[in-house]
């Protein structure tokens, strides 16, 4: 497992580690991996210089899966793209396939398809056809926006909600459909215990779809702010030199290629999620509760 000490794979692991699973997480900076219980084993890897076949192979005999969960979302000196999202996966992907490793999960995003524009995006979907090519059982995982504890994003839209006031490019129109994190690692869970066969892209959204000004005062109701959020409209060209200042802020989630990312939407069909979990997925107004006990593992349908 690559990404372990991510938001969405550090809850991934502790999941898998829950179920009485094995991990090997492939890190950079050993470390930082804090993970519960002696299931699991730090491999110390730098994806950003591209280990290749002879790095991999030698690791993934008696591997039953491998899931590929690093992400980025600005890149910083000696982290790209390129490297992090296409190149590393791509040769971890291809090693495991010669290996006879039976499973493969990509953790992609929604928006990485055809229409991909941001390098970030682009970079993912070269990774996601890789994986969609390989003679392997797994999924190509596409989650909108992921809300939970531990999300710098989240915790962006948790600050955004809160302000009595709000300007953004039209009026916080642009399409979202936010998913939480438990959702996200059940689906993930849901995946390894039935990998579908050839690979399978699903998308990892919540119940509908909502502009970014409703989630935003949805998210507020759901964190005890009843007062109303207004949204004026900002010129787009306002709102993309707001993003190229913040992106020179070191930690800053905005950046242009985020702005960009947000601007264009992010939204799909729920169908194959809800078959997946084998119940809906939670609403905005649910993010706050304790966690939606997990289905029993025959309920769920498995995806085409």
């Amino acid at each position: 497992m690559t990404g372990a000490t991510g938001f969405i794979g550090g809850a991934l692991a502790r999941a898998l580690l829950a179920q009485g699973h094995e991990l090997v997480c492939a890190v950079r900076e050993p470390a930082r991996l804090q993970l519960p219980g002696d299931g699991w084993r730090a491999l110390a890897c730098d994806l950003a210089a591209v280990p290749g076949d002879a790095f991999w192979q030698p690791h993934l005999a008696g591997i039953d899966a491998v899931i590929n969960a690093v992400g980025i979302l600005r890149e910083v000196r000696g982290q790209t793209f390129e490297a992090l999202h296409a190149r590393a996966p791509i040769a971890l992907f291809e090693t495991a396939a010669r290996a006879g490793v039976p499973t493969v999960l990509q953790v992609s995003a929604l928006g990485a398809d055809e229409g991909a524009q941001s390098r970030y995006h682009r970079s993912k979907k070269q990774a996601d056809d890789c994986l969609r090519a390989l003679p392997v059982a797994g999924a190509v995982v596409q989650p909108s926006a992921v809300y939970g504890p531990g999300s710098d994003a989240a915790a962006m839209f948790n600050f955004m909600s809160a302000l009595p006031l709000l300007a953004m490019p039209q009026a916080g129109r642009m399409l979202m459909q936010p998913v939480h994190v438990d959702d996200v690692v059940a689906g993930l869970l849901a995946l390894l215990a039935a990998p579908p066969k050839p690979v399978a892209t699903v998308a990892f959204v919540g119940p509908r779809a909502l502009t970014m000004a409703g989630y935003l005062r949805e998210l507020r109701v759901a964190r005890g702010n009843r007062w109303p959020l207004p949204v004026l409209w900002m010129p787009t060209f306002a709102f993309m030199t707001a993003a190229r200042v913040a992106g020179l802020i070191p930690g800053s989630v905005l950046d242009a290629e985020t702005a960009g990312m947000l601007l264009r939407g992010n939204a799909a069909p729920v169908d194959d999620f809800q078959r997946l979990l084998g119940r809906a997925p939670r609403s905005v107004a649910e993010f706050l509760l304790p966690p939606v006990p997990a289905a029993p593992q025959s309920s769920a349908s498995p995806v085409p």
